[in-house]
């Protein structure tokens, strides 16, 4: 009888111990809108209507969840000295970065259906520069570059919609709404003039962005 006890007790620990294994989650996933816009030239989406997340991650327990969202993109471009621009070569150069740590809460829906709703950390920059190399009638190499810098941090609720395909990959979009503070610089300079113009701007954001997002997520 006591080894019977003992016997229960040890199978009800395995099941405690299965239960909580199960009820945590890694999950990873990419976005598939953005994935079918990498390597189109001249093709920058728009972050303020379009979802800039390439890449997203999240520890679930229970239905408590951390998540972590990456956008990246770094372009180049230069146009080569010809008759036709004058002799003069351009350098256009630009990266976006945008970054999120957030949390939420899971609602099931079913066995195939679940929402999370919570709250982001958002951090966006930008950097783009246009320089323009020539030689003037004085024989003299002439360098022009305006730069354009964007710096914007705020917080995003968020209502994220997931399908369960399987019990491993699922597909999810979500609706953020972007409360935040920017600011800009925006500056000229040439090496034949000391001096260099510098516009600078602040301001704030109220953005609703609709679910443009397809997240094709897999768990661990």
């Amino acid at each position: 009888m006591k080894k019977l006890f003992l016997l229960a007790i040890a199978l009800c620990s395995l099941s405690s111990l299965n239960a909580q294994s199960d009820s945590s989650y890694l999950e990873v996933g990419v976005n598939a809108i953005r994935l079918v816009n990498i390597g189109l030239v001249d093709r920058d989406l728009d972050t303020e209507v379009w979802n800039p997340y390439m890449l997203t991650a999240s520890y679930g327990m229970k239905r408590f969840s951390l998540r972590f969202g990456l956008g990246y993109e770094s372009t180049f471009r230069q146009e080569l000295p010809t008759d036709a621009n004058g002799q003069t070569t351009t350098d256009t150069t630009s990266k976006h970065v945008d970054i999120r740590f957030g949390a939420g809460w899971e609602i099931g829906l079913g066995e195939k259906w679940s929402v999370k709703v919570g709250a982001d950390f958002i951090s966006s920059q930008r950097f783009s520069a246009f320089e323009a190399k020539f030689t003037n009638e004085s024989g003299e190499l002439v360098e022009n570059i305006h730069e354009f810098t964007y710096d914007e941090k705020g917080i995003s609720p968020f209502i994220y919609v997931q399908r369960h395909l399987t019990k491993k990959v699922s597909v999810g979009t979500e609706i953020l709404w972007r409360m935040s503070g920017y600011s800009m610089t925006d500056s000229d300079k040439s090496n034949l003039n000391s001096a260099q113009i510098i516009k600078e701007y602040e301001g704030t954001k109220r953005i609703l962005q609709a679910p443009t997002a397809l997240f094709v997520n897999v768990r661990f």
